[in-house]
């Protein structure tokens, strides 16, 4: 396919992407604060959270300095992002297809990194011999991480259709965001089983950077771009934007322990969240659209 044809949907595509992964993340990062669960232990509690402590524990611990590891908070995100940790203890039978779905894609983005490394040190020489590490690595990764994201997304397609208690809550684009993702995965494995596949994707990489309209790509690989990029466009505006919204729910609601101090900024902000006006249709809230939570909250009910 040429690149005349293919560039202009690509960059429209990745154009919708970059404003919506932007647009939803500064979205997600100035919400209001969040009801805080304020459960122990909490990662980041030095030397309580390995037996379920928390510094409440602690005579006068408003006075004291609070500890906090970096490193032990690292640790648990990396058993939940790299191997759904919280999935494999809780829904064993998701998780077979789940881990090879999230693996491969993890895989792939291994794969790219290090063509970019390669780029970035002088290397490209040797990937596009098709000799070396720098060649046999990315293959290998894109091998086995398209092979592990076809099986975790067929797995997923055939748990979310045939298991009643995942199809009763799965919407229409539970399953687009699956197909989508099996189109990417399926024509990768295609491009990846054609002769000279890294030195052709360095060139479509280089063609999309130099937006080069006279670049020709072999038509597994153009197929494999083009799934690619509208995945990419379709990602910030699904359910699959999870992936940054997880972290605003592990760190700003599971994890916030913050104590709330006199002229702190966390207080500040709860005081203009009790000016807002509460709508809920509970009798016993009373919220009508117009008072507010400091209203609510501070209102005398009689017996």
């Amino acid at each position: 396919m040429q690149g005349a044809l293919l560039l202009p949907l690509v960059y429209g595509l990745l154009g919708l992407f970059a404003l919506g992964f932007a647009f939803r993340s500064v979205r997600l990062a100035r919400m209001p604060v969040h009801l805080r669960w304020e459960l122990a232990p909490v990662p980041h509690e030095k030397g309580k959270a390995a037996y379920g402590g928390s510094y409440f524990e602690e005579l006068d611990w408003w006075t004291k300095p609070r500890e906090k590891s970096l490193l032990s908070e690292l640790a648990y995100m990396g058993q939940e992002i790299l191997f759904l940790k919280a999935l494999h203890e809780q829904n064993r039978s998701l998780w077979w297809v789940s881990f090879p779905f999230h693996l491969g894609f993890y895989l792939l983005i291994g794969a790219g990194g290090l063509l970019v490394m390669a780029e970035g040190l002088g290397l490209a020489g040797w990937a596009r011999a098709g000799t070396g590490a720098w060649a046999v690595a990315p293959l290998a990764l894109a091998a086995i991480g398209h092979g592990l994201g076809l099986v975790g997304t067929l797995g997923l397609l055939a748990k979310r259709g045939g298991d009643p208690h995942l199809r009763a809550y799965s919407t229409p684009e539970s399953f687009l965001n699956l197909i989508l993702a099996l189109a990417v995965f399926a024509t990768g494995a295609a491009a990846v089983a054609t002769p000279g596949f890294i030195a052709e994707l360095r060139g479509a990489g280089l063609a999309v950077l130099t937006a080069d309209a006279g670049a020709a790509l072999p038509t597994a690989l153009a197929a494999h771009v083009l799934a690619v990029a509208v995945f990419l466009g379709w990602l910030p505006y699904s359910r699959m934007m999870h992936f940054v919204a997880k972290y605003f729910t592990y760190h700003q609601v599971r994890w916030d322990d913050e104590p709330m101090r006199a002229g702190s900024a966390l207080e500040r902000e709860m005081e203009l969240q009790l000016q807002r006006p509460v709508s809920w249709s509970a009798a016993h809230i009373g919220g009508d659209g117009k008072r507010s939570w400091a209203s609510v909250a501070t209102e005398e009910k009689s017996s």
